[in-house]
């Protein structure tokens, strides 16, 4: 994916922690960000 997907999903994914309701769901959505962000900075 290029660069632009990869900060698109960040935003989606920013969107979906704020609106989450525990932390189970908060730590699955981290880990994709995460995943995210490194896949930017390769």
């Amino acid at each position: 994916m290029k660069n632009s997907k990869h900060h698109l999903k960040l935003n989606n994914l920013q969107v979906k922690a704020e609106k989450c309701a525990n932390r189970k769901e908060a730590k699955k959505i981290i880990l994709k960000a995460d995943k995210a962000q490194n896949k930017i900075n390769k």
